[in-house]
């Protein structure tokens, strides 16, 4: 890999896609295992879990801005829509193919046709929203660039009361939002904040004042979970709730704090960059892996004892140990698939084929 290309891929953000990505699987291992419903309230593990939990909040707003980041000053490649479609069926298909031969989960021929239309279906809801946000991403950048710094400035600003601060003050109404922080709307909010990130700021280096605002955000939100638990008020404890959701003003706050923090981050060329690339590249693949609906349940997760070693005073320690493991051991596999594919120059066949279809069939009528 060359200095060009490593500038290009801007490295701070590839580790902060690693980061984002182990962020998510802690956050499975806190809400999907049963662990929040087992806690002792009061306890110094009931606290450490909800502030690991509020901290991780940024993971998937992390991931969409990093991808808006990029985006906005990207040509739309139908190719990469294709590809992304068939990495997520393989691993649908493949995971419950072997679960199924294992005796893992019962066989059911409709299900495994369910894989082959995963966006459709919710398989990966993530996979889903993104699917929708890369195709409204050209029309996005239009509207985008038709704006001067200020005009995004102001439209920043409407969008964080409409889609955070009203929930924040009112959390029963879901109107702005009504798909939360798990929403096409919300992705959207998040790609128009990375655009102005993109073309409206210039990196400083100083990553301590946006870190610390990163960290204040899970220690508020922790304060306010303390406090609404001792005062018992039924609406403030309503609206605390509310606080770990992706789109919570603290959660909006803390993503753009942590994104602000690693832009700022000077490109330095070290001898693990090309480590780092490879390691950032299987981060999707990670998540269609560990996140598969047959393999983050909570009974998967108790099998490999979160529930089990709750009790001892090392469980922090062990549950971030899981997370480093599951992190390596889905890189390793996607790695591995992403290797054999390259030999096999498929994706490269394909890619072509749809460039050219694209090109044949649509750019024409766009010159006509």
């Amino acid at each position: 890999m060359t200095e060009t290309t490593r500038a290009k891929r801007n490295m701070s953000l590839e580790w902060l896609r690693i980061c984002s990505m182990l962020m998510i699987i802690l956050l499975h291992s806190i809400d999907h295992s049963g662990v929040l419903e087992n806690l002792k309230a009061g306890s110094a593990l009931y606290y450490a879990e909800w502030f690991l939990y509020a901290a991780v909040q940024v993971c998937v707003n992390c991931f969409v801005l990093i991808s808006g980041y990029f985006l906005v000053t990207a040509r739309f490649k139908p190719a990469k829509l294709v590809l992304l479609w068939m990495e997520v069926v393989f691993y649908s298909v493949v995971i419950k193919v072997i679960l199924m031969a294992t005796g893992q989960i019962p066989v059911s021929i409709a299900s495994l046709v369910s894989c082959l239309i995963p966006v459709f279906t919710g398989r990966y809801w993530f996979v889903t929203i993104y699917f929708g946000m890369y195709l409204l991403s050209p029309f996005l950048n239009v509207g985008i660039r038709a704006l001067s710094k200020r005009q995004h400035a102001a439209l920043l600003l409407v969008l964080f009361v409409l889609f955070c601060g009203m929930i924040s003050v009112y959390p029963s109404f879901k109107g702005m939002n009504s798909g939360g922080g798990w929403g096409l709307a919300w992705f959207v909010v998040l790609y128009i904040t990375a655009a102005y990130f993109r073309l409206h700021y210039q990196p400083t280096g100083r990553k301590a004042k946006p870190l610390v605002i990163f960290w204040l955000c899970p220690i508020l939100m922790l304060a306010a979970l303390a406090v609404s638990q001792k005062l018992g008020i039924a609406r403030l404890s309503a609206a605390v709730e509310n606080l770990w959701r992706y789109d919570s003003v603290p959660a909006a706050i803390a993503s753009a704090a942590l994104f602000v923090t690693f832009l700022n981050c000077r490109q330095r060329t070290t001898r693990f960059d090309a480590l780092i690339s490879t390691a950032s590249a299987t981060t999707f693949g990670v998540y269609l892996i560990h996140a598969h609906a047959n393999l983050c349940t909570q009974e998967m997760w108790q099998r490999i004892g979160m529930l089990r070693n709750m009790g001892w005073w090392w469980f922090v320690l062990y549950q971030l140990g899981i997370v480093l493991a599951i992190f390596v051991a889905c890189a390793l596999l996607d790695w591995l698939r992403k290797t054999i594919v390259e030999k096999t120059k498929l994706h490269a066949a394909i890619e072509k084929l749809v460039s050219r279809l694209w090109t044949k069939y649509v750019r024409r009528e766009e010159r006509v």
